[in-house]
């Protein structure tokens, strides 16, 4: 199961697709809502597909192999890709809140081994989503490009220990309604801890998005035969500031996701999994009443032999 655990889940980065889209600019003006900003407090009429809390892609937001189907937590391991290895995928995803859903498909993501240590990674969504005020919308979703670090190998440490700066370039269905004061380029910076060999490891991450939230996941992942490993996560996060003009602001400013999955090995370099999983804290439309992915991923070696 080791191959598996280290390729299966690299760069699942593009299932946020346009989470945070609040209008598709064909249809809607820029910067105006579909809806009027209500006062703080005040209960909304649906968020057309728009949360205070950002939502992490599934599979690890930083790219890297972490070996479990992970949905709204940015939970990763602490391993990277090895100098000129490559892994490429596809993926898709849903996502469906009290007042509709978003379907993210086909996802493109690919992860690239720089040096020993280091890799980089890299994903694009299509998205399409349907709220029940009306609201629909389609297109390219946000992109996402990362560069994982792992500062303490697993293999030689009791805890393996990596970091894993992202940049996240959103769409313009993301910026399409100014109340929630969105940049065009934000960043997050996850650090991630593995602990335990053998058939079970346990993982946590936590870090910072420059949107304005804190996120800390942990989880056990366990393999059941050398093909098939399970796995089980739980994540918190919370907005650290509210814009009071958006009309979002009544809304909580934290979450819990309660996730499991399922990862198998077709050969030594094709590998699939899939997850469910749905917010377990007070639910509203920046919740998920289910979250679920599926993805198949290959990998190979772009290194040239040694003479």
């Amino acid at each position: 199961m080791g191959f598996a655990r280290r390729w299966a889940c690299v760069g699942l980065l593009g299932l946020l697709g346009a989470h945070g889209a609040s209008a598709d600019p064909k249809a809607t003006p820029p910067g105006q809502s579909k809806r009027p900003p209500l006062p703080p407090g005040a209960k909304g009429h649906g968020t057309g597909g728009r949360t205070e809390l950002p939502r992490p892609p599934t599979g690890g937001g930083t790219g890297s192999p972490a070996g479990a189907p992970f949905l709204a937590a940015w939970l990763d391991d602490a391993e990277t890709l090895g100098a000129g290895e490559v892994a490429v995928g596809l993926s898709a995803g849903r996502s469906e809140s009290l007042d509709g859903g978003e379907t993210d498909a086909p996802v493109f993501f690919g992860a690239f081994g720089v040096a020993k240590r280091v890799h980089l990674s890299a994903s694009l969504a299509y998205y399409r989503a349907n709220y029940d005020d009306g609201y629909a919308s389609n297109g390219l979703g946000n992109t996402y490009l990362a560069c994982k670090v792992k500062l303490l190998d697993p293999a030689t440490h009791t805890v393996g220990l990596a970091v894993g700066p992202v940049l996240e370039i959103l769409s313009e269905a993301s910026l399409s309604d100014e109340t929630l004061g969105l940049s065009r380029v934000n960043w997050a910076l996850p650090v991630s801890l593995q602990a335990g060999r053998g058939r079970i490891r346990a993982l946590a991450s936590a870090g910072y998005f420059s949107r304005g939230a804190v996120f800390v996941a942990a989880g056990v992942e366990r393999s059941v035969s050398e093909r098939v490993a399970l796995t089980g996560a739980l994540s918190y996060m919370r907005a650290t500031r509210v814009r009071e003009t958006s009309d979002l602001a009544g809304l909580s400013r934290s979450r819990v996701d309660l996730t499991a999955g399922a990862l198998a090995a077709l050969s030594p370099r094709v590998s699939v999994s899939g997850a469910l999983g749905r917010t377990v804290s007070s639910l509203d439309q920046n919740g998920a009443k289910l979250l679920a992915s599926v993805s198949v991923s290959y990998s190979f070696s772009g290194a040239r032999p040694a003479p």
